[in-house]
């Protein structure tokens, strides 16, 4: 067992030391991690890859994947059932409800009776055989290419689902696990991006589930067989459809524009004017405005990935808090300030910080971009560098900006006050007046202390580092991209 197993981490590690072209390296994981025996399929690489003499035939491997991905990847229109009384005990034997989603039928979306696999018949090259039983499996190989799945029983092969999951399934955004009698379980697969269909969002990231055949004794449940093969494939398919979309964006690139939005149109003189004349009107008409884009963004654009923050109108961005952090947004509003002023960072331009008795309100223009983390999959190799190089240039910007607010001070935030940070909060006991700031610190070692655990009082961080200005929470959430360039780094609350 113990050399089983060093077969398989010498195969994935074998995989890793190699430089290969986005996303190759994931697919050869993939054939790995996702086969139906890791260790026979760990096996079978290195004994093919490993060719005499100790050279390597990496290449025909990778192509002979590839090809065998594409032959149950979603291909187009897909063979139709028009059997009227077989799609009535098919919507009976699956409760009128999706086998994939759960969900019911819709005017938009409706509920269709649609084959599992992509093609009645899969057609799989003799020279693929090998390849094919390694990643599945024999009895999965000999199922599909004793043409079991063109069986002349339908209720094997096909279900109800609604019409976008079919698709949806088809390109490997659902996997199926088969349990015990019935159930099954279903996994999202959120490998790609950015966009997802409405479909995705509308269902749970796991989603436990069973068929059912006790009221039609005569109608089969959908086969396990061709589940466990679409959901074999299901990783795969997402990653050849990465390659297909790299592949796209590169023989279609077009040159990186400037980031902008609808401000943009103003000068810099027309739109200081503008905001000038804005912040003249009283606080309270403000507020009352704020309050209205943010329920016209909502209904414009949906909710944004924070609860707290919300798309307007005009490209502008609204970030509000309860009162009792207003000093988190006012720490974000000077941070942005001061980043425009001394570096060419990407960053919004912070337009109006404005508090009630309840909330505080900060306006924001929109920087445009994709998250990272939403768009990183389909990164291709030169845009992945030229994004390192792009936060390398931002982030040495960001630590050469002089600290001239409270000097007596080492550790503070943007306006040399107490810093707010969520993560050295959840470990802390809230002030007294039940704010969650802490700080500011006279020394490294004061702010050191402060990160002392009472499981650990002994244990302390070194200091004698060199303080500089940080954002706080740099994450794929908080970084844009547009055009395979960096666009805008935003939420800047924890900076200091």
């Amino acid at each position: 067992m113990a050399e089983a197993t060093t077969e398989f981490e010498l195969a994935l590690k074998f995989v890793r030391s190699i430089e290969l072209p986005h996303p190759d390296g994931q697919l050869l994981e993939c054939f790995l991690q996702d086969s139906a025996d890791p260790v026979q399929a760990a096996r079978y690489m290195l004994q093919r890859c490993f060719v005499d003499g100790g050279g390597l035939d990496l290449e025909s491997f990778v192509s002979d994947w590839k090809q065998l991905i594409n032959m149950f990847a979603h291909k187009g229109p897909t063979y139709q059932l028009h059997d009227k009384a077989v799609i009535a005990n098919i919507i009976a034997r699956d409760r009128g409800r999706c086998c994939i989603t759960g969900l019911g039928n819709s005017f938009w979306d409706p509920l269709v009776v649609a084959p599992i696999l992509p093609a009645k018949k899969i057609h799989v090259d003799e020279k693929l055989h090998e390849i094919f039983g390694a990643f599945v499996g024999p009895d999965l190989r000999d199922w599909v290419l004793s043409n079991a799945n063109a069986t002349s029983n339908p209720y094997r092969n096909y279900w109800l689902v609604r019409k976008s999951a079919a698709a949806a399934f088809s390109e490997g955004l659902f996997q199926f696990a088969i349990g015990k009698g019935s159930e099954y379980r279903v996994t999202v697969i959120r490998i790609g991006g950015p966009a997802w269909p409405p479909i995705i969002e509308k269902t749970p990231v796991l989603r436990t589930d069973h068929f059912t055949t006790q009221s039609l004794s005569c109608v089969d449940s959908p086969d396990a067989f061709a589940l466990q093969i679409m959901s074999r494939f299901a990783k795969p398919i997402r990653w050849a459809l990465v390659s297909r979309e790299i592949a796209s964006k590169i023989s279609n690139r077009v040159p990186n524009l400037p980031a902008a939005s609808r401000w943009c149109c103003f000068s810099e003189w027309g739109t200081a004017v503008v905001l000038m004349v804005w912040l003249l009107v009283p606080v309270l008409i403000r507020v009352r405005a704020y309050r209205g884009l943010i329920c016209l963004g909502a209904h414009m654009y949906g909710p944004s990935c924070s609860l707290k923050v919300q798309r307007l109108p005009l490209g502008m961005y609204v970030k509000v808090a309860s009162m009792e952090y207003h000093d988190s947004l006012a720490n974000e509003y000077a941070a942005i300030q001061l980043v425009r002023r001394h570096t060419e960072i990407p960053v919004p331009r912070a337009l109006d910080l404005v508090s009630d008795s309840d909330k505080s309100y900060l306006l924001t223009t929109r920087v445009s971009g994709i998250r990272l983390g939403m768009c990183i999959d389909t990164l291709s190799d030169d845009e992945e560098t030229t994004l390192v190089c792009d936060l390398q240039r931002s982030l040495a910007e960001l630590r050469a900006i002089p600290k001239v607010v409270a000097p007596e001070y080492a550790i503070t935030n943007a306006l040399g006050k107490a810093c707010y940070d969520y993560r050295i909060i959840a470990g802390l006991n809230i002030d007294s007046d039940g704010r969650d700031f802490v700080g500011p610190f006279v020394t490294e070692e004061e702010f050191n202390d402060t990160l002392r655990v009472g499981a650990l009082p002994h244990v302390s961080h070194r200091s004698g580092h060199q303080i500089v200005f940080t954002h706080g929470d740099l994450n794929m959430r908080n970084i844009l991209m547009r055009n395979g360039r960096l666009s805008g780094i935003v939420d800047w609350e924890n900076s200091g």
